[in-house]
């Protein structure tokens, strides 16, 4: 039988706070019960994904807009199922999948998760240091292995009630591309037609785009680092002295708003991404690759606000991502070897953990160091994560529905339905991205 969850209520210092509706209870109990959902949310908006869903608007305008509501509901799925395992196991992901599908298979997973893990912080670095750039004229080369020594750290030394804190409120970050979006003065009524009608061509352009966007938005990191996270947050708070199913209840629901605010909003400013380079770069017929591009393009186009708008934004989602995408090293790889693992541990208690968090920034900084351009790099971590992430999703629905692993905290039928679905879906993306990549 699986071992009686201790998810209960939430505390903040001697008190404990009961969730309250964001709609009807007030706004400090609203955010203080948001935490690893909301971060997962935004570090999915990092610089490599701004530069994709730049990318995507300047090449395809507002046809993409309607992958936002489409993927919301496979987002919450995915990301309640991967919190709850974490909040009633009190494992990590990789520990759980080890014990359900054999080892095998975690060390199939880990391998392809970090070497798409790496990349992404190789060119989530170069990101931060463009955008910094783009605002004050400081040398690239200085800024990335700064900014990588700066946020390792932080995530070494800092408490992990601190780090958690300070990460969260710097989500608040990305509301600028929300802006963006209305200073770009987009045609409304064609934006909601594309929102609520979707629109597939067979065209290169657009299939690579809606591809990459779909990737760049169900990522395998993003299962492992919410998962860790949940664990995190139960040993920060320590048993409760009972043993309460309504406790439980409440927890779940706490989760649930969690990870419903934090995808709603990842989608949200993906979403308006989209549609502020549809508006300003596409129309005018403007071809960027990268996140930088896009921002030094909008200048010419719609002035330099937007042009600031967008570098600050990018400069903040590389700072919430990097942290995430070494922890969601980190932490598989903790459980691969068994290492004592977690944020909440000093350094001296968990050196392993440590180590692999260190390498993961390292290898990062030196990939914009060594010849090897991480955008390009980027392309053939996203078939790798293509080829994973429907793997991951099957095992990760499995094990949520699974009563012998989650007793009565399995899943229910929506996120079976939409875990299920989020696998076929990524599954179909993962041929169309190797055709489109190599066959063309």
């Amino acid at each position: 039988m699986p071992a009686p969850s201790r998810a209960g209520y939430r505390r903040h210092g001697s008190h404990r706070h009961l969730i309250r509706s964001p709609f009807g209870g007030r706004a400090v109990h609203y955010w203080r019960n948001l935490g690893p959902g909301l971060v997962t949310g935004a570090s999915d908006n990092d610089p490599s994904g701004i530069g994709t869903y730049s990318i995507a608007g300047a090449s395809t305008g507002y046809r993409l807009l309607w992958m936002a509501p489409f993927t919301l509901p496979l987002l919450v799925a995915v990301q309640s199922m991967a919190a709850r395992i974490g909040a009633y196991k009190e494992e990590g992901l990789g520990q759980v999948i080890e014990e359900r599908f054999g080892r095998k298979v975690l060390v199939g997973s880990v391998a392809v998760l970090l070497f798409v893990n790496i990349v992404t912080i190789a060119a989530d670095l170069g990101g931060v240091a463009a955008g910094l750039h783009l605002l004050v004229p400081v040398p690239v080369g200085v800024v990335i292995p700064v900014i990588g020594a700066g946020l390792l750290a932080v995530e070494i030394f800092w408490s992990y009630r601190r780090f958690a804190s300070v990460v969260k409120w710097l989500t608040l970050v990305l509301f600028l591309y929300i802006i963006s979006g209305f200073v770009a003065g987009p045609d409304w009524g064609q934006v909601l037609r594309d929102t609520f009608l979707p629109h597939v061509t067979m065209s290169r352009d657009f299939l690579s785009s809606a591809v990459a966007v779909l990737g760049t938005t169900i990522s395998p990191y993003m299962f492992f680092w919410i998962c860790s996270q949940e664990v995190e947050e139960e040993e920060e708070e320590g048993p409760d002295p009972e043993d309460d199913p309504r406790s439980a209840s409440l927890a779940e629901r706490r989760r649930r708003t969690d990870v419903v605010t934090g995808m709603a909003y990842a989608n949200l400013v993906f979403y308006f991404i989209i549609l502020s380079s549809a508006a300003t770069l596409g129309a005018h017929g403007i071809k960027v690759q990268t996140a930088e591009q896009a921002a030094r393009a909008l200048g010419p186009v719609v002035g330099r606000f937007d042009t600031v708008l967008f570098a600050v934004g990018m400069v903040g989602a590389g700072l919430i991502a990097i942290p995430v995408l070494a922890g969601a090293v980190a932490f598989p790889l903790a459980e691969l070897f068994n290492w004592r693992e977690g944020l909440n541990k000093s350094l001296r208690s968990a050196p392993g953990f440590y180590s692999a968090l260190s390498a993961a920034v390292v290898m990062g900084v030196a990939l914009n160091f060594f010849g090897v351009n991480p955008f390009k790099a980027l392309l053939y971590a996203a078939v790798l994560q293509g080829l994973l992430a429907p793997v991951l999703l099957v095992l990760l629905t499995l094990v949520a529905s699974d009563r012998t692993v989650m007793g009565s905290h399995r899943n229910g039928w929506f996120d079976t339905t939409f875990g299920f679905l989020a696998a076929g879906v990524m599954a179909a993306a993962a041929v169309a991205l190797i055709v489109v990549t190599f066959v063309g």
